[in-house]
């Protein structure tokens, strides 16, 4: 048993939120085989509230976020506010930090390394997915999205495994290359888009903080 702490937001108000948090439950399967003890703040537990408390008094050592994010946010359920610059920022510290949500590296990412995140990964631009409009009650099932969320996966598995940054991001980038190696061969209409937001991810994809971290 490792002895440590993991947090997770899985809000599910709209479509994609709910692929992010329905894709998380691997996350959290790998982190409770570690022996982490995982507090998932779930739908409306996705609240400011309930989130400030649990990293006050629980103090996880990996944070990771689903939801919406602007330049220097990241929301939780309904898009309220959970972690913003200059306000909670500094709850980070000590802390490994993954926010699969859109824009905030150079903001809000930025800003949490310098008042003490160990590590904070997140997206520059949007997060990019494909989704089959006939398979939205069921993500997981969702072969369009499968490359942009078993991808993205790989960053906390990978943490969760002990490994560095480092090796985390360079794990992403090759299954995306892989990925985008198999689309390239298929058919179907969706295929060049799908490509285009592999590619739009790996480019997107970024760090504030020493490569060299652990959790």
């Amino acid at each position: 048993m490792s002895g440590k702490i993991f947090l997770i937001t899985t809000p599910e108000h709209d479509d994609a939120v709910d692929y992010c948090s329905k894709w998380s439950q691997e996350v959290i399967d790998a982190a409770k085989t570690k022996g982490f003890s995982v507090i998932n703040l779930k739908k409306e537990k996705a609240n400011r509230d309930e989130f400030e408390s649990r990293i006050k008094s629980a103090g996880p050592d990996f944070v990771v976020f689903n939801g919406h994010g602007v330049q220097n946010e990241i929301r939780g359920h309904n898009d309220k506010v959970l972690l913003k610059t200059n306000e909670n920022d500094g709850l980070m510290k000590g802390r490994v930090v993954y926010a699969r949500s859109c824009y905030s590296l150079s903001g809000l990412g930025k800003s949490c390394w310098k008042k003490g995140a160990k590590a904070f990964i997140r997206y520059s631009l949007p997060f990019m997915f494909i989704s089959d409009p006939n398979r939205s009650a069921h993500p997981i099932k969702d072969d369009l999205a499968k490359p942009f969320f078993a991808s993205s996966n790989l960053i906390p598995l990978t943490l969760l495994k002990g490994n560095t940054i480092k090796d985390a991001i360079a794990r992403h980038h090759e299954q995306i290359d892989k990925f985008i190696a198999f689309w390239k061969t298929q058919t179907v209409m969706e295929a060049s888009m799908v490509v285009a937001c592999l590619m739009w991810n790996k480019r997107s994809l970024g760090f504030e903080g020493d490569e060299s971290s652990t959790i």
